[in-house]
């Protein structure tokens, strides 16, 4: 079978292990049973932006052209500081984008990746985000009415927690086997005082299972703009990284 088209993330289902899809040109094509499989990768040296479809020489926060990047209320600074969210100050789009994206109930969370982290989503981002992560663990510690103030959160529990993934480590699956639910009143301490009332006591950890046949010994990422084509075993997928074996492992 030979597909074609634009790359975008992979598409997924809970399940156990989690169901994957390919994500080409807004068409899922379903790739769990490609794990043993060998795949041909292909660049036909065409980036085109995943919003307006203009082709450009680079892509910008994870797709866009340069100026959709530039422009777009959901690539400004509340997208990875959402403590400094103000689209609700900005002009029309920007306020429209607060109403949809920004003024909705937002979670709180613990993750289990390269180790435990503290992170924030739209409440209809779970467990897709934890996924996304590559976390095998995630627990919701909560739940408050707008982006803002989950920003504030995670800023407060960041001093103790990280918040960001070591993508080789988590991809090697070399994280402690940490219980998030201990972990849940230390994190719950670190709240601002005028959030702490949104603090949740009751939610269960949840666990998640990925399609790995094995893992590389050496993980390495492979970069199409200088090597356009591969043909390689696909071992296993997580996250958003579907990893293959490298040539020490087929000795």
């Amino acid at each position: 079978m030979k597909l074609s088209g634009q790359v975008r993330k992979m598409n997924v289902e809970l399940g156990n292990p989690i169901q994957y899809f390919l994500n080409l040109d807004k068409e899922s094509h379903p790739l769990n049973s490609y794990v043993g499989s060998n795949l041909k990768i292909s660049w036909q040296g065409l980036i085109t932006c995943v919003e307006c479809g203009r082709k450009t020489k680079k892509s910008y926060d994870q797709g866009y052209c340069f100026v959709c990047s530039r422009d777009l209320p959901e690539n400004e600074i509340c997208s990875v500081r959402p403590e400094l969210c103000d689209h609700k100050n900005g002009n029309e789009a920007a306020q429209e984008f607060w109403r949809n994206y920004c003024n909705v109930d937002h979670f709180v969370y613990l993750s289990l990746t390269s180790g435990a982290k503290v992170g924030i989503t739209r409440h209809y981002n779970i467990p897709d985000r934890w996924i996304d992560q590559g976390a095998v663990k995630g627990l919701i510690i909560a739940k408050v009415p707008e982006r803002i103030l989950s920003g504030q959160i995670e800023v407060a529990v960041s001093k103790q927690f990280a918040d960001k993934t070591n993508w080789r480590k988590m991809l090697k699956g070399e994280s402690e086997d940490l219980d998030l639910s201990k972990l849940r009143k230390k994190a719950h301490e670190l709240f601002p005082e005028h959030l702490k009332s949104y603090a949740l006591e009751s939610e269960k950890v949840r666990e998640i299972n990925y399609p790995i046949e094995s893992v590389p010994d050496k993980i390495n990422s492979h970069n199409l703009d200088k090597v356009p084509e591969f043909k390689e075993r696909l071992t296993g997928i997580k996250g958003q990284y579907p990893f293959f074996r490298n040539q020490s492992d087929k000795h």
